[in-house]
């Protein structure tokens, strides 16, 4: 059971799309870097509401999702009024652990910005207990 809860969240993909907004971006004009970390995070979130179909209602009630690591490569910059598609996939699924990978297009040409490497834990808050991977997602799977 554990390895076909496992082999379905890797078979998960999600594409969402997001417009560059003037508050994310420096003087001049560009996102600045530490703004695209929401771009990730809007992915994230939107990848576990495929899963979930309320990912809001089980933070409300002390789920998170701490990011343990993260590397990101920039090839390119966004600008204000761009719009961004964020591709997120499962790369790796360990027994607390998961690791994404988001890459960023700008969707006027299609060009890869961003490429990155987050890995997450799923967490009770109030306790700072990790939870196992595929026990959290057996409910949804």
């Amino acid at each position: 059971m554990e390895n076909e809860i496992i082999n379905k969240l890797l078979k998960i993909k999600d594409s969402t799309l997001i417009k560059v907004r003037v508050d994310d971006t420096d003087l001049m004009g560009v996102v600045h870097f530490k703004n695209y970390l929401m771009y990730f995070d809007e992915g994230f979130v939107s990848f576990l509401n495929i899963i979930t179909h309320d990912i809001a209602a089980i933070v409300n009630k002390g789920i998170v999702f701490p990011v343990k690591r993260i590397e990101i490569i920039y090839e390119d910059s966004l600008k204000f009024g761009d719009k961004v598609i964020v591709k997120t996939n499962l790369k790796y699924i360990g027994n607390t652990s998961m690791t994404f990978t988001h890459d960023l297009y700008r969707e006027s040409d299609n060009a890869l910005l961003v490429k990155v490497e987050c890995v997450r834990l799923i967490m009770e808050n109030k306790t700072k207990k990790l939870l196992k991977i595929t026990e959290f997602f057996r409910n949804f799977i």
